[in-house]
């Protein structure tokens, strides 16, 4: 049986409806409570605006005029200065905004529901990418905001990780009155948005002959990798890992879909496919024996948020790993992998296709680079001699070589190019900062190794002071302290009102672990709250905290009267630290990471 008109809530969304008696099985998806077929009885002229739950949100000043929200968020490249005085001047989103979203299906949200989306829109979306210019549409994740509409597990995800990113900034300057209302829209936007999620997926659970169209598939994973940005913004530790194992769960709904697509896909390698993205993000580890040297992707194809999603799932992946692969810990066993039969040489183009506008801004090739690094190093942990075998040394040394072939020079020209195609603009010192943060990445992933297997250190030749490839010189291998100076040298260059000052955490991170000179040690904190002001995350918070514990542990254990060999059984603080017994070497950087016990995400 059927009735014989659509239901309401298709009726306002424009769907075409199932008529299903006595819910709309779309309306149930999608976790929307059905308003069903007869009458629809609704208030008006409400007394006040208030929030769902009844109370008057801190947001309450009257607005002074009315503007749309493309005007609102109108910010371009040529301006990215001026638009990070949005985050340093933060008191101005402490009152209600100057508008109030047009479209009719925001009307029935609450004043501080449509304000966190409005701050997302002109605030929030801005540190998902590099380069924000709405004229042009280089940033998709705006796109989520009509899209969320559709799908309330999105839209509250989205509103609790924007409240969450106005309760930091509040917070860090001095506001603690609206920080704290904010901090509780967050935390009941979150709980929100998991008792949605919940629904949908206990819903699909019981139609599992019924399969997820990919708009449904497309809100679903953006929804999973928002409750991770919700975790990075709150400080980067704990809840990630859940939520990134989730992730994995959900890619895996597309497994049956991606091999029915292998077919095609074999026929035609470098097509682009819609499903290709959608990769199990647990599944990667047998890329270590991709070629590093893949053709560069066609751009054909327009950028859309789905590429985003992908692009990002993939990168946190591979941060999580790479720091797995320094400080591991005996109580947090990795998940074991799920078998995947894909085409996993697809996972580069996937980094490829967004590395111009991606907000870590690490070329893609060593990001893949760093990934392949993090399974050499489990494979190093298997050892029972703690000692490299010729494989492993070989296949460390091939890494390394590759790494130092890598052209900054041609990449970041490449790079440009692709700006200049996305956004009309391209400011003419960008070219030069794009060939510094290459060469930093590209010190820092050679540092990376070096720290994961530091044996190679005498099997780097010693024939030359340096080695050059472009303009800049690459320091021969000998030690970590040289690549450390590198990375300073290159981000000394990297001004604050550039987007590439935003996010480079990891080598910072790293430059920081290897440092024990009290004025660089001083050098990376300042940068870190520099970045921090940008853009307000608790994760550079809990990297600043980490770093702090691991300066403790390498000073102490060569105070007077120590030996190298003793472990620091100094009393616990905060975060926990057991270092392993039988540690010969306190340069050994790997040996005394290992065992803290320490559970953020530094991306």
């Amino acid at each position: 049986m059927v009735a014989v008109k659509a239901c309401h809530n298709c009726r306002t969304r424009r769907l075409r409806c199932d008529r299903s008696i006595p819910e709309c099985h779309k309306c149930t998806i999608t976790g929307q409570k059905c308003l069903g077929y007869g009458k629809l009885y609704k208030w008006v002229e409400k007394a006040t605006p208030r929030d769902r739950d009844g109370r008057k949100p801190f947001v309450s000043s009257a607005p002074k005029a009315q503007r749309p929200l493309e005007s609102q968020s109108r910010l371009d490249t040529k301006t990215y200065a001026e638009s990070n005085q949005l985050s340093q001047n933060v008191e101005r989103w402490s009152h209600t905004p100057n508008f109030p979203l047009l479209d009719p299906l925001f009307q029935d949200l609450g004043l501080s529901s449509r304000y966190y989306l409005n701050y997302y829109a002109a605030r929030f979306c801005q540190d998902l990418v590099l380069y924000d210019s709405p004229e042009r549409g280089t940033n998709p994740f705006r796109e989520l905001v009509p899209m969320s509409q559709e799908y309330p597990f999105l839209r509250e995800i989205i509103i609790a990780a924007s409240a969450l990113h106005f309760c930091n900034a509040m917070r860090w300057n001095r506001s603690p009155r609206p920080a704290a209302e904010a901090l509780v829209d967050a935390l009941r936007a979150r709980h929100r948005a998991i008792k949605s999620l919940q629904t949908v997926i206990e819903h699909q659970k019981d139609l599992s002959d019924v399969k997820l169209d990919e708009a449904e598939r497309d809100a679903l994973l953006a929804a999973v990798l928002f409750f991770v940005n919700f975790a990075l913004i709150d400080s980067g530790k704990g809840g990630w890992r859940a939520h990134m194992k989730f992730v994995g769960r959900l890619l895996s709904m597309r497994t049956s879909i991606s091999s029915e697509s292998s077919c095609s896909a074999t026929e035609t390698p470098n097509s682009q496919s819609d499903l290709k993205p959608y990769l199990d993000l647990v599944t990667f580890e047998p890329l270590i024996s991709l070629s590093f040297a893949h053709q560069p992707v066609s751009t054909s194809r327009s950028l859309s948020i789905r590429d985003y999603i992908a692009s990002d799932s993939m990168a946190y992946y591979i941060w999580s790993n790479a720091l797995d692969s320094l400080i591991s810990s005996g109580t947090r066993a990795a998940s074991t992998p799920i078998e995947f039969d894909g085409h996993y040489t697809e996972i580069l183009p996937i980094l490829l296709r967004t590395e111009a506008n991606s907000y870590h801004s690490c070329p893609s090739r060593l990001l893949y680079a760093i990934f392949r690094t993090s399974q050499l190093a489990k494979d190093l942990r298997s050892n029972d001699t703690g000692l490299l075998n010729d494989h492993q040394m070989q296949s460390c040394l091939e890494l390394l070589e590759e790494v130092q072939a890598f052209d900054c020079d041609a990449w970041a020209a490449q790079v440009c190019t692709k700006i200049i195609a996305e956004t009309g603009f391209l400011d003419e010192a960008e070219l030069g900062y794009r060939k510094h943060i290459a060469a930093t990445f590209r010190a820092a992933v050679c540092l990376y190794i070096l720290l994961v297997a530091p044996e190679v250190r005498g099997q780097v030749p010693h024939c030359a002071p340096h080695n050059k490839v472009g303009d800049y010189p690459m320091p021969t291998l000998t030690n970590t302290a040289e690549l450390a100076t590198t990375v300073f040298y290159h981000l000394s260059f990297i001004p604050t009102n550039s987007p590439l000052f935003k996010f480079a955490t990891w080598p910072i991170f790293l430059t920081g672990v290897e440092t024990a000179d009290c004025s660089r040690r001083a050098w990376v904190l300042d940068r870190l709250r520099d970045m921090r002001d940008l853009c307000p995350w608790g994760m550079l918070t809990s990297t600043m905290e980490t770093l702090v514990e691991i300066w403790r542990i390498r000073d102490s254990s060569r105070a007077p009267g120590v030996e190298e060999s003793e472990t620091d059984e100094s009393a616990p603080t905060e975060t926990s630290i057991v270092l392993p017994h039988g540690t010969q070497n306190s340069h050994n950087w790997l040996m005394m990471l290992q065992g803290l016990e320490i559970d953020c995400l530094i991306v």
